[in-house]
């Protein structure tokens, strides 16, 4: 089922090409990159930073990066061209979660080193005279675990590798001009890995020692320093550092270095590396770049100032508990201002060679696409004879942007064989995808969930090039497609989606093109565009919802059980508690900093907050600048009966506020659980009332597992919330279609309306069931 396409969700906000951490101020906002780029490392040659990063089953793989300030990053090269076998090249078999894993970059004696290792085969190495490559590649004697690898001051070449054990390793350097390394040392009688086990982490009652990974090595000073990452007793995994004079037989201490979960609650930030940063007085700041999972979206990249204290590089602050989300940039002496810019993401293939934003789904068959044969495009040839995409050769693909972003790409389909299917997805390993079918010579435009086809609308005859969108709402975890043919009008169709999740590699845009009978067809890529609703860290605007999470700073002290500090939590009232956050554990004198308001020219009449509460008495101040600085407005917290039942609450402004402030949001009242906060917002203008419960729903079966949902628009809505079988599909438009139902099954539907005011009752619940659909009939 089709519907038109119309955004409501964000009615002020500007289309951008990514998300971009440099707040223009001098200060940055993390993640530095919200898209996955996992397993970090960094080094620094000269006044230039360089970070490896881990694809797996993507190639080319192991990218690299530079940058001047360690918070604006550009593509240098891919480390790893490509891996030899037939699994991948998706013949006979697949990689996926497979590949290249952790990398450990080095620079020694001009040289570029990438070292990683692939489960069950062994450890490789690249080598190369430039970041920009080229790189060349040699496969080392054994595996080496998640190594880390380090050139001593003394000359010996050695790699600290392994999973709960940590294994000493030593290599030497077999051809001077290439700088090609060899393993010399030999695995143990016994041993499960090469090398001399030097170090188990402490873990009671866990077998694998808590999973202690993703090594690096550092000499600093008199100690030598191994970064790992075990597990953490508050769940996900913490970094720690292990510290001796005499890495290949200790004895050796540990401490833990970062243990928070930042505003993201769950998932720990781990696993990356550290760097210097010289000073004019000779002294040196240090950060670190190491990354946190975001679920869905993948690992991203965080950027920790690192303090030294007792011999320990403690990440973050108070001690490595609190990571930060806002902080001032790196001081790096006579570095010209940066600009403040996204990885490249849009393509509009001008070139005749492939943007470093793209990587393919295991190794590309190079025969089959080409940027020459018509210039300005990409033309993909069908190089798999499939039904599923998982296995469909020469995938396109490129990281899906946080907090939310839409895929667009134009292709030319008047090339496409019989049986062909071609199209854009969103997938891991498994996905989901709106494409174009070839079939009897008619095309059509359809979703498929996996390999399910949930809906299909034909093409006309004479239609040569179509646009193609996915979008990933803000919040959620899910996908919504829409097309059309000119590049203007889109239609949206089919339903709302769940990401599968089913890799480490986070979420993709992926284009593709593949046969079902035979190969010999094409459709020509005339481009792709990445876009986003913000792209500046942490500067907000009027009218429009500031997620509590997303707080440059709070009060904080030391709390190691998490018991003290307000801390993100996913709300329970939402329908995708995987991904939308509030603030909770508030208590009275806990305050929440906002860095970059924008109030423009001074029409914000009133300050709206979504809160939840089970006391009485509690409020909110509004104030600017400082904790205690002038007051603008005061929130009276309400008694929601339930700790986690939120309502939308209002209060005036007291003063005329103008330009970019910095506001804090003060609590007073209970010494403990006094509310939570899941979003406010400044506004301008009337405030709106709450919208009227929808009338007129209706929920008709189209087929034996689609369901068509329509309403009457409620006057003053923004949004709609449909409660489907008592799930909430939230921030819905009409008509709506729930596809990919049990076959002929009976469902019942609810919707609400909502703005920024709240939210209406619920309407009367309508039942409907899917239609059976007897062979040989008509729909």
């Amino acid at each position: 089922m089709i519907r038109n396409d119309i955004d409501i969700t964000t009615p002020t906000c500007t289309s951008t090409n990514g998300w971009i951490a440099d707040n223009g101020n001098g200060t940055y906002t993390n993640p530095i990159m919200w898209g996955d780029y996992p397993d970090n490392d960094i080094i620094r040659v000269g006044d230039t930073y360089y970070m490896s990063s881990t694809s797996m089953h993507l190639f080319p793989g192991c990218p690299i990066m530079s940058s001047k300030d360690l918070v604006n990053w550009e593509y240098e090269s891919y480390a790893v061209d490509r891996m030899e076998g037939d699994n991948y090249d998706l013949i006979n078999g697949d990689v996926y979660d497979e590949g290249p894993w952790a990398t450990s970059l080095r620079y020694h004696k001009g040289k570029f080193y990438l070292i990683f290792n692939i489960n069950h085969d062994a450890a490789y190495v690249s080598i190369a005279d430039s970041a920009k490559g080229p790189w060349t590649m040699y496969k080392l004697e054994d595996e080496l675990y998640d190594p880390g690898l380090f050139f001593d001051d003394d000359g010996k070449i050695v790699v600290v590798h392994g999973q709960g054990e940590l294994y000493l390793s030593e290599l030497e350097i077999v051809d001077e001009e290439t700088g090609q390394l060899s393993i010399i040392s030999m695995r143990e009688p016994g041993a499960k890995r090469n090398g001399k086990k030097i170090y188990a982490y402490p873990f009671p009652g866990h077998r694998y020692n808590g999973y202690n990974e993703g090594a690096h090595v550092y000499k600093i000073n008199d100690f030598y320093y191994i970064l790992t990452t075990p597990m953490w007793k508050h769940g996900s995994k913490k970094e720690i550092a292990i510290r001796t004079k005499d890495l290949a037989n200790g004895p050796y201490e540990v401490e833990d270095i970062m243990t928070s979960f930042m505003n993201f609650w769950g998932n720990g930030i781990h696993q990356g590396g550290i760097v210097d940063v010289p000073q004019e007085d000779g002294t040196s700041e240090w950060w670190a770049i190491i990354f946190q999972d975001r679920s869905k979206l993948g690992r991203v990249p965080t950027l920790q100032p690192v303090t030294w204290k007792n011999g320990w590089p403690y990440m973050g602050q108070v001690d490595g508990e609190k990571a930060v989300v806002t902080h001032r940039k790196p001081n790096i002496p006579h570095v010209e201002h940066v600009e403040p810019k996204a990885p490249q993401a849009s393509d509009d293939f001008s070139t005749n060679k492939l943007g470093l934003q793209w990587q393919w789904n295991h190794n590309p068959d190079n025969r089959k696409w080409s940027l020459e044969e018509r210039p300005g495009s990409m033309r993909l040839k069908t190089s798999s004879v499939t039904d599923n995409l998982t296995y469909a050769r020469n995938t396109l693909t490129q990281r899906v942007v946080g907090p939310d972003c839409t895929g667009t790409v134009k292709l030319n389909i008047t090339h496409m064989a019989e049986g062909d299917m071609a199209g854009l997805c969103l997938m891991q390993k498994n996905f989901t995808f709106i494409g174009i079918k070839n079939d009897d010579g008619n095309k059509s435009i359809v979703i498929h969930d996996d390999t399910t086809e949930h809906v299909s609308v034909n093409l006309s005859e004479n239609i040569k090039d179509v646009w193609l969108r996915a979008e990933t709402p803000r919040h959620e975890y899910r996908m919504e497609f829409s097309y059309s043919i000119d590049g203007i009008n889109f239609t949206r169709l089919g339903g709302r989606y769940d990401m599968h999740y089913g890799t480490y590699v986070g979420m993709r845009f992926g284009i593709f093109n593949y046969a079902t009978i035979e190969l010999g067809g094409y459709v020509d890529v005339d481009s792709f565009e990445l876009t986003t609703t913000e792209n500046q860290g942490n500067l907000f605007d009027i009218n429009k919802k500031i997620d509590a999470e997303r707080y440059d700073d709070q009060k904080f002290v030391s709390d190691k059980e998490l018991q003290i500090n307000s801390k993100t939590e996913w709300t329970s009232d939402d329908a995708n508690s995987e991904y939308d956050l509030s603030i909770s554990n508030l208590k009275d004198g806990d305050w929440l900093q906002y860095d970059q308001v924008d109030f423009g020219a001074g029409d914000v009449a009133w300050f709206n907050a979504r809160v939840a509460s089970s006391l009485t008495g509690g409020t909110l101040e509004v104030r600017l600048d400082r904790i205690d600085g002038d007051l603008i407005s005061t929130l009276h917290i309400p008694n929601t009966n339930d700790i986690n039942t939120y309502v939308n609450v209002k209060s005036d402004l007291t003063k005329n506020v103008t330009g970019k402030q910095k506001v804090y949001l003060v609590f007073h009242g209970a010494s403990q659980n006094m509310c939570k906060l899941n979003w406010f917002m400044f506004g301008s203008g009337e405030f709106p009332q709450i919208p009227p419960i929808p009338e007129n729903l209706t929920a008709v079966g189209v087929n034996e597992s689609t369901l068509n949902i329509k309403w009457d628009d409620s006057p003053g809505a923004l949004q709609y919330d449909i409660l489907f079988d008592g799930r909430v599909i939230s921030n819905a438009t009409s008509d709506f279609s729930q596809t990919g139902l049990t076959k002929c099954s009976s469902h019942t539907v609810k919707v609400r309306a909502k703005h920024f005011a709240g939210y209406s009752e619920w309407s009367n619940e309508v039942k409907a069931a899917c239609p059976e659909v007897v062979a040989g009939s008509s729909e």
